[in-house]
C-alpha cells in the first residue's frame, strides 16, 4: 500500500503507525472514524491469491465471539487505481505483549509454572473450541499469535491464514501454510488440514511453556521434517496428567488427537491443586 500513513481505508479507517509486518500482511494501528475508536487493521499482500474468497472467509470469522479470541469487527477488499485488490480485516487493538516475549523472559530454560501453563492452555482450548464450532481452522497457533492482555489471560489472534473447515482442502498439493516450529505433520506434508491440526500446534505451544524449549528447533526445513520422523519429547518430570494430555495432543495421526473441548476439560483439571497423599 502506498503512503499508508496517510490513507483512510474505505473512507472509514485512518491508518497510523505500522505495528507489525509479515510475509503476507502488515498490521497498522488505526482510528475508526465512524465509531471513534482505536482499532488494528491487517492488510494482506497485493498478490494474495483469490482475495474474494479470502474476504469471505475472514467475514465468517467476524461472527465468532469469545472472551479469549481477538474481536474481528470488519473486513473487506481495498482497491485503488494504483494497487491490486487487497483483502483487509479490522480487529480490536490490544495493549499487551505476546507469549513469545513472555517465554523469552523466563529464566534459563525452565519455562512457565505448570499451573500458569494450564490456565493459559485452558483459555486457548476454549477459544479454539469456539473457532472449530464455527467451522474454522486457525492453522497458525504459536506463541507470537497469543497476546497476554490486561487480565493476564491469553487472547488468540492473527487469523491471517485461517480457513473454513470445508475449504481447508483448497490449499494446493504440497503447499505448506503456518509456522514451521508449530506445524502439524499434515501441514508439513501439505495435506488437508482440519481442527485437529490446531490441537497439535497448541500441544507444542504448551510443551514449550513447560520446558522452556521448542520441541522442534532448527531451520524451517529441519523443524518441518523432524515431526514426520519422531514425536516430541515429553519430559519425564511432568505430572502424569500432563504427560497423557500432551502425548494425546501431539499424536501424528490426526484422528487420535482429542477435541478442543476435551483439551479444555483436561486443562481445567490440571489447574487444580494435586491432593496431598495421606
Amino acid at each position: 500500500m502506498r503512503n499508508a500513513m496517510e490513507q483512510v481505508l474505505c473512507g472509514r479507517y485512518r491508518l497510523s503507525e505500522r505495528i507489525g509486518i509479515g510475509a503476507c500482511a502488515a498490521v497498522f494501528s488505526a482510528r475508526d472514524l465512524q465509531l471513534n475508536r482505536h482499532v488494528a487493521v491487517k492488510i494482506f499482500a497485493a498478490d494474495s491469491a483469490d482475495v474474494r474468497r479470502q474476504e469471505q472467509e475472514i467475514r465468517a470469522l467476524t461472527k465468532v465471539q469469545h472472551p479469549f479470541l481477538i474481536s474481528l469487527f470488519d473486513c473487506g477488499i481495498y482497491e485503488t487505481e494504483l494497487d491490486a485488490p487487497r483483502a483487509f480485516m479490522v480487529m480490536e487493538l490490544i495493549d499487551g505483549r505476546d507469549l513469545r516475549s513472555l517465554l523469552s523472559e523466563a529464566p534459563g530454560s525452565v519455562g512457565l509454572r505448570p499451573a500458569k501453563t494450564a490456565r493459559f492452555g485452558w483459555a486457548l482450548a476454549e477459544a479454539l473450541a469456539a473457532v472449530h464450532a464455527a467451522g474454522v481452522v486457525h492453522r497458525d497457533v504459536k506463541p507470537a499469535n497469543i497476546l497476554i492482555g490486561s487480565s493476564q489471560l491469553p487472547i488468540l489472534c492473527d487469523f491471517g491464514v485461517a480457513r473454513l473447515n470445508d475449504s481447508a482442502e483448497a490449499t494446493s498439493p504440497g503447499q505448506t501454510i503456518g509456522t514451521a516450529s508449530y506445524l502439524s505433520p499434515e501441514q508439513a506434508l501439505g495435506e488437508a488440514v482440519h481442527p485437529s491440526a490446531d490441537i497439535y500446534s497448541l500441544g507444542l505451544v504448551l510443551l514449550e511453556c513447560l520446558s522452556g524449549e521448542k520441541a522442534f528447533p532448527g531451520t524451517a526445513l529441519e523443524a518441518s521434517l523432524a515431526r514426520l520422523l519422531r514425536d516430541p519429547v515429553i519430559p519425564d518430570q511432568l505430572e502424569p496428567g500432563w504427560q497423557r494430555l500432551l502425548t494425546a495432543m501431539t499424536q501424528r495421526e490426526p484422528l487420535l488427537r482429542p477435541s478442543a473441548t476435551d483439551c479444555a476439560e483436561a486443562l481445567f483439571e490440571l489447574q487444580l491443586p494435586v491432593p496431598a497423599h495421606r
